[in-house]
């Protein structure tokens, strides 16, 4: 019943397993940096070049719904 080619397969697809976790973790490491570095990147154009206090508080509330917005559509991609 256990031969070499059983346990063969069941090593192979033990790694494949563990290739595709690392592969996820992965994307998800590197989406979360994208992320922040979008948020930063917007956050200060907005405080360099937008010097009125209520339109920059407004845009960055939109900013703030675009990152929610973007994990969102992340997150149902991934689901």
């Amino acid at each position: 019943m256990f031969n070499f080619s059983w346990f063969l397969m069941r090593l192979i697809t033990f790694f494949i397993f563990l290739g595709f976790l690392v592969d996820i973790e992965i994307f998800l490491m590197a989406s979360g940096f994208l992320f922040l570095h979008i948020n930063l990147g917007l956050k200060t154009i907005l405080d360099d070049y937008i010097h009125i206090k209520k339109i920059n508080l407004g845009l960055n509330i939109l900013m703030r719904i675009l990152m929610i917005e973007m994990i969102r559509y992340l997150s149902e991609l991934l689901l």
